[in-house]
């Protein structure tokens, strides 16, 4: 009696232990689908952060650019704005009136404000977009990271 008692325990035991064993195959496809899943949805969100990184960059380039033009176009002006005004010096050491010049100076300096305002135009966007950019380097810089790029291989 003891042999078949014995035989029984034994055969539920494999029994417990073949449903065990079934049961984790099956929760263990339905993780690795699950995974699959996942990552899909975390490489498509990658394409997408990928797409307006690279969008903001370009535009943040654009305006590096426009402030570049825009400074090169005061130091131009601030030139010409010094080489009126000694003019007007030596006119006004001889006691001649330099009307014209006078206006070619009102002129550089409405010149230089229109580019002062300009340029701070181009600055707001351009700060603007840097903190837009700096999230997404911060989530790249966490989906670059190994054991996130292992877990996605």
């Amino acid at each position: 009696m003891a042999l078949v008692c014995g035989f029984v325990g034994l055969a539920i035991g494999g029994l417990i232990a073949i449903a065990v064993v079934c049961k984790w195959k099956r929760d263990k496809a339905s993780l690795q689908n699950e995974l699959q899943k996942k990552k899909k949805e975390l490489h498509d969100m990658s394409e997408v952060f990928t797409t307006q990184k690279t969008e903001l960059e370009q535009q943040r380039d654009r305006l590096r650019g426009e402030l570049e033009e825009i400074e090169a176009e005061k130091e131009e002006n601030k030139k010409k704005l010094q080489s009126v005004e000694t003019k007007i010096t030596e006119k006004e050491m001889t006691f001649e009136k330099p009307e014209e010049l006078l206006k070619e100076k009102e002129n550089l300096l409405q010149a230089q404000w229109k580019l002062d305002k300009k340029k701070k135009n181009c600055e707001k966007p351009k700060m603007y977009i840097e903190k837009l950019l700096e999230p997404l380097e911060l989530h790249f810089s966490r989906i670059n990271r190994r054991d996130v790029q292992i877990w996605l291989d």
